[in-house]
């Protein structure tokens, strides 16, 4: 580690201005470094999706928890580079990941791992990194280097806070430059969909923008500690004092005894030199003084400006001041008497709070679960609704053969009355056959979403069409093909042709 050669001007700062100035270094060189942590994160998206399509559940909720848990494993590569840039030793990228291979060991993997739960991570990983202690040794330093580092905390909670920002404004995006005649669903169904494909996709691209400025201002925060602890500003004072001192050594002497040496002949050659007359004081103070009797010395000039004056305001006593005083000052006392009584109880105090709390949320359990999750553990409604969208679902308000009364209605040319019986039919039969948690208060998308999550693909397939085509007749007044609602018809057939 050369100070010399360091790229920023080494004085002591305060974390703020650290972290401008490594959000300044992730600018310089950020290309490279957006390149070094794709290399590393993007391969670990892929495994950790391979083993979320082993693990039970959802193939992308699994891969989206894994990528977010092992962050840590991916910012030592960027770390190592701005590390070594910071001293003018450019490496490439593929000497900075064989660095970080040799360096992996189970020792390694389960520091980062613990490192993923700690609030000073991007303070914390230069210690782990770059110092590589370990045990007592490692406490010690980063007890010593974390002094006054809660400004780190700040920087995890506003980086994860901005991740979660971009990667909403990059689906809301996405969501926006969907045609108006395409968009079927709403924002909160485009975000949410069952596989989460691109809410994985887009939080990996949010995360690939922060990550150097965030790796680069947690570094530049440990370097500014390193300064105030080390005096690494006095040392390089110290050195370009000697260095600039060995510099002028040699040269100024010699340059001292030929000035020297030139002095001597020049005087001793020319004659008279060194003894010249001194001026006679007394005339020179009569030239001074015929000066100053000139015209041109002898002018007064009166300049007026305003200037305030001085008013003298006496002190007036207030009694509302003194009662203000007063009152605070008693405050003041009471909350010193009070202060051990809330320190000694105040730990019941929280308890109980959150005691109190939880039995809230318990108490709401019933009604939040069906906000939170559909799919939520436990009993659900066995009432079906026999009214849905104003349609009348009773099995005994349908005719006993509904393909055959569509097709008829389609032929006299009743459109909506056709599609209006299928799409009535098909919701009866998946709510008093299916035993699907419709519920009164769903819309459209919403019982689009359930039949996906709890029938075959076939079947979600021919629903979702008939309730798109439903709902372009019936809200958006367009005219369907007449082939494609026979089709509709024969597949409902395919499906549910039994009589009700």
């Amino acid at each position: 580690m050369n100070l010399e050669k360091v790229a920023i001007d080494i004085r002591p700062r305060t974390p703020w201005e650290a972290i401008d100035i490594g959000f300044l270094l992730a600018r310089r060189w950020y290309r490279r470094l957006w390149l070094i942590w794709m290399l590393t994160a993007v391969p670990g998206l892929l495994l950790f999706i391979a083993a979320g399509l082993i693990l039970p559940g959802s193939g992308t909720k699994w891969a989206l928890f894994l990528f977010w848990f092992c962050k840590p494993f991916y910012e030592p590569p960027v770390l190592m580079w701005v590390s070594k840039a910071l001293f003018d030793e450019q490496s490439t990228t593929q000497e900075i990941l064989t660095e970080i291979k040799k360096s992996l060991s189970f020792k390694w993997l389960l520091t980062m791992l613990l490192l993923r739960l700690s609030p000073f991570r991007s303070f914390s990983l230069p210690v782990v990194q770059l110092e590589k202690l370990d045990g007592k040794k490692k406490k010690q330093r980063l007890a010593l280097l974390q002094d006054a580092s809660e400004i780190a905390i700040l920087l995890t909670v506003s980086g994860f806070f901005l991740e979660i920002t971009l990667t909403f404004s990059l689906l809301m995006t996405l969501f926006l430059l969907i045609p108006d005649e395409l968009r079927w669903v709403d924002f909160g169904t485009f975000v949410f969909l069952p596989d989460k494909w691109l809410l994985l996709l887009c939080y990996l691209t949010s995360c690939s923008i922060i990550a150097p400025l965030y790796i680069c201002a947690g570094f530049m925060m440990y370097i500014s500690r390193r300064v105030q602890l080390e005096a690494w500003d006095i040392e390089i004072g110290f050195k370009r004092i000697r260095q600039r001192l060995e510099r002028k050594k040699n040269g100024a002497t010699r340059a001292l005894v030929a000035g020297f040496l030139l002095t001597s002949f020049t005087l001793a050659a020319v004659p008279g030199i060194g003894r010249a007359d001194e001026p006679d004081p007394q005339a020179a103070k009569a030239a001074i003084t015929k000066v100053l009797q000139q015209k041109d010395f002898d002018q007064k000039v009166t300049v007026y400006r305003w200037v305030p004056k001085k008013k003298e305001t006496p002190e007036t006593k207030s009694n509302w001041a003194e009662f203000w005083k007063q009152l605070f000052t008693y405050l003041e006392e009471i909350s010193k008497n009070i202060a051990p009584l809330m320190a000694r109880y105040g730990e019941f105090l929280l308890w109980c709070c959150a005691g109190g709390i939880m039995g809230f949320f318990l108490f709401k359990y019933s009604k939040l679960r069906q906000w939170l999750d559909w799919r939520f553990t436990g009993q659900r409604d066995s009432a079906a609704p026999e009214i849905l969208f104003g349609l009348d679902l009773r099995p005994e308000s349908l005719p006993e053969r509904i393909d055959t009364a569509c097709l008829q209605l389609l032929e006299e040319g009743h459109k909506r009355e056709a599609l209006s019986l299928l799409y009535r039919g098909t919701l009866s039969i998946l709510v008093n056959r299916r035993h699907l948690a419709i519920r009164s208060s769903f819309t459209e998308d919403e019982c689009c979403i359930e039949v996906r999550k709890n029938r075959p693909a076939k079947e979600s397939g021919f629903f979702t069409d008939l309730t798109s085509m439903w709902v372009f007749l019936a809200f958006g007044h367009r005219d369907p093909d007449l082939e494609a609602c026979r089709n509709l018809v024969n597949r409902w057939e395919s499906l549910y042709g039994v009589p009700l």
